[in-house]
Order: C-alpha cells, then structure tokens, then sequence
C-alpha cells in the first residue's frame, strides 16, 4: 500500500477531499459512501494508501465547522459500514434520524491523524482550488481528488496520529508537522518515529480492566453494583494497565486487570487480528447488556461482564483457527 508521503508527491496526488459531521476514526473506521457508483469512483480513481483530508460539516461541533479536522488513509478493502465501526458507533447511528441507513457502503481505513484544534485551517484556504460552497454536497457525498499545491499543504499541517477501529492500537502519540508524522507504518519495532508509538504485529491478549473505587461517587449518580470497565487487546494487559494508573492521580481509584489470557490460562492470540474481532464481540455484547461510558469504556454488572468475556474469546479463538 502507498505510504502518505507518495502519496502526496506523486503527480496527481493520491490525496482526496470529502466532509465528515467529526472525525472519530477509533469508532468511525472508514470512509463511507450512500450508493455503489460513488464507492466505485471514488477507488476506480484512487490507489490503496490513499489520504482522504476531512473538514467538519453539518452536525459536527462548532469549532468543527468548515476547518480541516482529520487526515485518513484508506485501503481498497470494502464492507458494509458495521463491519468497520465500533459497536457502540453503529448502534447510535442506527438510532440517529441523522445517519440511519447513510453511508453503509464502506471503504476501510487503517491510519489517520487529527489536526490540532488550535491550528485547523478553514477549508476555503486549504483547498483554495478544490473547494466551493457550491461543490459542498459532492465533496462530502463522493469526494473530490486535491490538487498538487493542495496537497503539499498536509506537510505544514499540526497533525497527531489516533487508533482506527478494527487496526492495531496506538498507545501514544504527540503532535509534529506532517512532513514528520506522515512516515510509513511498519510492522515493527514498537516506536516507529519521535512522534508515536503503537504496538507492533504479532501476539496479542484481550483484556478487561476493572475501576476499584467507589463507582457511584466517580459517575455522579447511583451504580448499584455495576463496574467501570475498559475493553482491549494488548501483547501485555498488565503494562496497560499501568499506563492507566499512571494517568490517574493518587487516590481512592485504580485500574486492575480484571480478565485477560493469561489470567484465565490461555495463550495469546498468534495474530492481532484475531483479538480484535474478540475485542469488537466484547463491545457488541456491553452495548446491548451495559452502558457505553465512550470509546472503550463501559459500565455493568458482573453478568454481562463474563458474557462479553466469554463471547469474545470465543470469537477471538474462532478467527485464531481459520
């Protein structure tokens, strides 16, 4: 697949423009379209690799509104819209008048990065020569290929590189021009460049963290005695689990490791690809048994905590075998 840089340089560019209502890849893994001809153009007239630069329309908030908020780069693979989105995603757009039944027919994504919200350039003068208030609908619809000119300007760009729903998790990452975060994605080591770090390919366990506290007093209203929890996949839930405490301050909260592989004696997944299907069936089960808290996080109680347990390693031991 092209790396970003190329894909700016090359003459045309592999560089498109389209709108977004936000720019929240780690749920939203895809680039969406309504009716099959306009997914069909929009790869009949790109390459895998491509970059898809995105600026807040409609509902998307307000400081949002006609600046550049987000860069994605998009593979050829393609689905339907719930096989790219988070659960949690899929259910509130399924029930949102806005979105129910839009674009379904996805374009998979597998890196992308936000643009610092202080320096979000206004799209007219980013996309000086592709964009009019006129071509709006078609940009946010179909999309539109960049200029050259317009293009290079992804290079001056305050950007960070954030997780994609479905791709290998980042753990952390800092802002950098794009000319330095724009580099090529490897399967390893682990620190690809100053400015991120993500985990490299190989084996991988699910995890569920636990919040130890007082559960009502963190919420603000009443728990009973359902827990906080986070979902994930990781080559080392405890490590992870650290790195949660330690963006906490000392005091009466603290995450634990509630569920993982090697807690229940298991094996870590060979592939990345199979804790990431599991991690997605844990979420499927909390959305419909729990309470999405963001992202993921959730809140419920001990039973439907060991069904998404049970469910997802189920289903990550189902893709370990094919």
């Amino acid at each position: 697949m092209m790396d970003p840089l190329d894909a700016i340089r090359r003459d045309p560019p592999n560089v498109w423009l389209t709108s977004f209502y936000g720019f929240d890849p780690g749920s939203w893994g895809y680039l969406g379209f309504s009716t099959p001809g306009q997914r069909k153009g929009f790869i009949t007239r790109s390459e895998p690799g491509v970059l898809v630069v995105v600026y807040g329309t409609g509902t998307a908030a307000q400081d949002e509104l006609g600046k550049v908020i987000g860069v994605l780069q998009c593979s050829h693979r393609v689905n339907n819209a719930k096989a790219f989105m988070s659960p949690v995603a899929w259910t509130a757009k399924e029930k949102s008048a806005e979105s129910a039944g839009k674009w379904d027919l996805g374009v998979k994504a597998t890196r992308a990065w936000r643009v610092a919200p202080e320096t979000r350039p206004p799209i007219a003068d980013f996309a000086n020569e592709t964009y009019t208030p006129g071509r709006g609908q078609a940009i946010g619809s179909q999309g539109m290929p960049l200029t050259a000119a317009e293009a290079l300007k992804l290079l001056d760009l305050d950007l960070q590189e954030v997780p994609v729903f479905g791709e290998i998790p980042i753990l952390e990452a800092a802002f950098g021009k794009g000319a330095d975060v724009l580099v090529p994605s490897k399967p390893g080591p682990v620190s690809q460049s100053p400015f991120v770090v993500r985990e490299a390919e190989g084996p991988k366990s699910l995890y569920i963290l636990a919040l130890d506290g007082d559960t009502s007093a963190f919420l603000g209203r009443d728990a009973g005695l359902q827990k906080i929890i986070k979902v994930g996949v990781s080559k080392t839930p405890i490590g992870r689990c650290d790195d949660h405490n330690r963006a906490l301050p000392r005091g009466a909260f603290a995450w634990r490791v509630f569920r993982s592989n090697d807690h229940v004696g298991a094996m870590p997944f060979p592939k990345s690809r199979a804790a990431i299907e599991g991690e997605t069936e844990m979420k499927r089960v909390l959305v419909a048994h729990g309470q999405s808290l963001g992202g993921e996080f959730f809140l419920a109680d001990d039973e439907a905590i060991e069904q998404a347990w049970e469910s997802g390693m189920n289903k990550a031991n189902e893709w370990a075998s094919q």
